[in-house]
Order: C-alpha cells, then structure tokens, then sequence
C-alpha cells in the first residue's frame, strides 16, 4: 500500500486499540503523532516502539473535547513531524459504563459528547484545512456497532457514536472533490481496551452474539484501517466499515 512517509495523527494513541493502528501505520511507512492526555507515559512508550521501527514518532498531550488544545497538539505536529495527512479519531470514553437513560448521570453524558463526538469534530475542524489545500488526506473515524445497534446501558457511548457515522459522511462530501476521504470503522468487540473491564459472564453472553464466536484481534482492524489510510483506499469515502466478525448476522 502506498503510504510511506505521511503523517498520520492517531487520538487516544496510548491504548489498546490505539496503539495497534499506531504501529500498524508506522511499519507501513508512516511518521505517528501519538494522541493522549491523561497517559502519556503510555503514549511514549509506543514512541518508543516506533522510533525502533525506523519511523519518526511524537507523544502529543491534547484534551480532544478543547478546541484550543487540539489546535495546539496539531501545530506542535506539523512543527515535529510535518502537515497531518492521516487523522484517526479514535479517543473514546464511556464503553465500559453501565447506566439506563434515566440513571445516566448528566456529567457523564456531558463528558462523552465532548470527548467522543465534540473532539472528533474539533479533530476534523483542525486538521482537514491543511489536507484540503493540499488535495490530499484520510480521515477515519472509529465508530462502533453500539452505534448502529444500541446499547443497553451505554447511552451516552451509543448516541455519540452513532452520531460520529453522520459527520463521518458529512466530512466525506465536504472533501470529496479536494482528494480528501473520510471514512467510520464500525467496531465489534475486540480483545483490547475498554472491553478487557467487561464482566466475565456479560463478556461472554456479548461473543456468543457473534456469528464468529470469539472477539477480534486488534491488528484485525488495524489492517482495514491501514487501507483506508492509503493511496489505494482513494474511491471510498462516506462509508461506514463494519469490522465485526458477523455481529449484525442471524445467528443461533
């Protein structure tokens, strides 16, 4: 795939999904900017990693639910590593709470509309400038099938994910004639983040939904998400991905 030596900027870049699709990108040639703010021990870790891979990398702290902050974190980027190129919203909060609509504190509501849905849209509001102008750039955003299915508890994560599917394809029209796509990964449940602090006994009721039976490796995105980076990606955009091992099939 052609994507060596483009700037890719990954939000939430410390965790576990997230740390896959930083490396992931690296190996296939790209320079990482690794988004975090409350573990950046954890995001220069995974510098680490890919300066060992012979690729240039920058921990970056940046509250992605502050528009000054993102704006911030991007022009230390651009100073380091060059215009971002490649933005992979993947930042989340609220994957691992459980509370109905009418339990479902207000702060709580609060916090993940602005890191999940408000920081993708302040990532989208500073980055996509540069790569209009230049008639180039990917941006993927991480959405989930809570999503498109619902989820039980999961209001706030549900709502803003499903919401992050319709800016995706707002983004994709207002790029589409400029070079530049955009693109939602509609995740199930993978073996990493989030899901890892699931209870055991709803871990298993929720695999036994897939018509795969089992979660999904990081890399196993990471590897679309590669794709849809790339050069080769350039006649999709608009589209919501389903990475999910069969999640939305009939199965018994």
């Amino acid at each position: 795939m052609t994507i060596e030596g483009k700037v890719a900027l990954v939000t939430g870049g410390s965790g576990g999904l997230g740390s896959v699709h930083c490396l992931t990108l690296a190996r296939a040639g790209c320079n990482v900017a690794v988004g975090g703010y409350s573990h950046m021990d954890k995001a220069e870790a995974v510098v680490k990693k890919i300066q060992e891979l012979g690729r240039k990398a920058v921990a970056v702290k940046m509250d992605v639910s502050v528009l000054e902050d993102v704006q911030r974190g991007v022009e230390q980027i651009e100073e380091t590593l060059g215009s971002v190129e490649i933005m992979v919203n993947n930042a989340a909060f609220g994957i691992v709470r459980a509370a109905t609509i009418i339990n479902t504190e207000k702060k709580d509501w609060d916090r993940d509309v602005a890191v999940n849905l408000t920081g993708a849209f302040n990532n989208i509001k500073c980055c996509m400038p540069g790569m209009l102008e230049r008639g180039w750039g990917r941006i993927i955003i991480i959405s989930s099938i809570t999503g498109t299915q619902g989820g039980m508890g999961q209001c706030s994560y549900a709502a803003t994910k499903a919401g992050l599917i319709g800016l995706a394809k707002t983004a994709a029209l207002e790029g589409a004639r400029k070079g530049v796509t955009c693109n939602a990964l509609v995740l199930g449940v993978f073996n990493a983040g989030g899901f890892l602090e699931v209870a055991p006994e709803f871990k298993e009721r929720i695999v036994k939904r897939m018509a795969m039976r089992r979660m999904g490796e990081p890399q196993e995105v990471s590897n679309v998400l590669a794709f849809l980076a790339s050069e080769e990606s350039s006649f999709i955009t608009g589209e919501t991905i389903e990475v999910s091992g069969g999640a939305n099939l009939f199965t018994f």
